[in-house]
């Protein structure tokens, strides 16, 4: 059975000259970036990392990146992507939790990784990629010590409902299925241009971008980091014609100030994943640039689940879509029923792509696996037609005096009056043991507290009205945009 260090190997005897990588004025063909990672996966073996060792990927998104991810698989190794971000304390706690054997890192966290492992407190040593020197001919298939589909081939992290990171182990299996399906359902092609500007070491731009193109023959223009002149640059000038991202970068986009405003006409598929992107940055960027951002769901535990691949996608921007092929996804109440179309429930998921559970953590996968479905904690409806719409988290839904409020409701409300930029609405806990509605709003122009709170009356339910507003000059995120709501609380 295949394994993920079986991609590059059969993308490059199709086409070896294929342009598998573009950054900057460095390009590297299928056939090269095959021969790179095979023999760094034949180095990471002298240097005694086994089948089944830990290693870690502490890189930004570039060449380097991806030829780290295929040379760990190539070793028979476990990856484990890192946020380039981290500190101290983060690299301690995940080198101790997944037991890394060897960080494969850059020059510039030399000195970060001094600190993280001084003293013996682990056994990690660190891998630079700058000191290592590519010698063609070194790897070859032969050399490459094959394992099991069913084994992990990857560990990520998902804080969920418990606060504390979930280690997740996805297998070869797992991300073939997930690879394929995506591929096929969104028709990606050998001569597509993606731009890998989401992060690598999380899941969406990881498995979205980063080894969808590798998987589909095409081209990846990876960035190191968003800047928006340059992302607006490298598609104007390459011709990209697909961009998986977040909604932040797509919203940043879209009230950026160009002059002349760049052509984005080769773009064919613009997809947002990671958070819900809101309507009215959707539209700002339709009217700028001509084209529709669709949105995708999916999680670190399924992969990716529904993408909205809608002909005329105006009249359902806020659908995540479909499932995708061979996903399937139904809708519960609060009794485990499924529910009628259109009305709300918990959405509960059913994948090959999926996880069958978390690692030592019985009692938390009683709650979240059942019947060969993962329970999502995310809220939604099915319309008519199948359609996913997102309604917000379970454990976000705000209790006040015994009624149910969902903080969406609210915050699609509020990002309708002209002053507001952005707003998040969070349940704060009171003495009487129920949840007062607080809105924390980021101001586009001069408005208080009382203006807000009248905008809002005869639109909703008092009771659903905020009790408290407070301003912010920006919202606290994770590196994909995601709003951190218990930073608000």
């Amino acid at each position: 059975m295949k394994t993920i260090a079986d991609i590059l190997p059969e993308v490059s005897a199709r086409d070896p000259n294929q342009t598998a990588l573009v950054e900057g004025d460095t390009r590297l063909s299928y056939g090269e970036l095959c021969a790179r990672a095979q023999a760094l996966g034949r180095t990471l073996r002298e240097l005694g990392i086994e089948t089944g060792s830990r290693v870690a990927l502490l890189l930004p998104n570039g060449i380097d990146f991806v030829t780290a991810y295929f040379g760990i698989a190539a070793a028979g190794a476990i990856i484990v992507p890192l946020n380039d971000g981290y500190q101290e304390t983060e690299l301690e706690y995940f080198t101790r939790l997944c037991d890394i054997s060897l960080l494969v890192t850059s020059r510039r966290h030399e000195e970060l990784c001094r600190r993280v492992l001084a003293g013996g407190r682990s056994e990690c040593r660190p891998f630079f990629m700058e000191g290592w020197v590519f010698e063609p001919g070194k790897g070859t298939r032969a050399d490459v010590n094959w394992v099991d589909a069913e084994n992990p081939v990857m560990f990520q992290f998902s804080s969920g409902s418990t606060g504390t990171p979930k280690r997740i182990a996805r297998r070869h299996h797992n991300l073939l299925f997930e690879l394929e399906s995506f591929v096929r359902t969104l028709g990606i092609r050998t001569d597509d241009r993606f731009l890998g500007v989401a992060p690598f070491s999380h899941v969406n731009g990881l498995m979205r971008s980063m080894m969808t193109s590798m998987f589909a023959g095409a081209t990846l223009y990876p960035l190191e980091r968003f800047e928006r002149q340059r992302v607006a640059e490298v598609i104007e000038r390459e011709r990209i014609t697909i961009m998986i991202a977040v909604p932040f970068m797509f919203g940043m986009l879209a009230k950026s100030r160009f002059d002349p405003v760049p052509d984005f006409s080769t773009l064919r598929l613009c997809v947002s994943a990671s958070a819900p992107m809101p309507k009215n940055l959707n539209l700002q960027f339709h009217g700028k640039f001509g084209r529709f951002v669709r949105q995708l769901y999916g999680s670190t535990e399924t992969g990716t689940i529904s993408v909205n691949l809608t002909d005329d996608p105006s009249d359902s921007l806020e659908s995540v879509g479909l499932p995708i092929r061979g996903v399937s996804v139904d809708v519960l109440s609060d009794s485990g029923d499924s529910v009628p179309a259109d009305e709300m429930g918990e959405l509960v998921v059913r994948s090959p792509a999926a996880i069958a559970g978390y690692e030592d953590l019985p009692e938390v996968n009683r709650e979240s696996f059942r019947d060969g479905y993962f329970l999502t904690g995310d809220l939604g409806r099915k319309d008519a037609s199948g359609y996913l719409y997102l309604l917000g988290r379970k454990k976000f839904f705000i209790n006040k005096g015994g009624y149910k409020i969902n903080p969406q409701e609210i915050e699609q409300l509020l990002e309708q009056h002209p002053a507001v930029e952005e707003v998040a609405v969070v349940g704060v806990p009171t003495q009487f043991e129920d949840e007062k509605v607080k809105a924390v709003v980021v101001k586009k122009s001069d408005v208080g507290t009382e203006e807000l709170v009248e905008f809002c009356r005869g639109k909703i339910a008092d009771f659903k009205i905020p009790a408290t507003i407070e301003f912010r000059d920006s919202l606290p995120k994770s590196s994909t945009g995601k709003v951190r709501k218990k930073l608000l609380i």
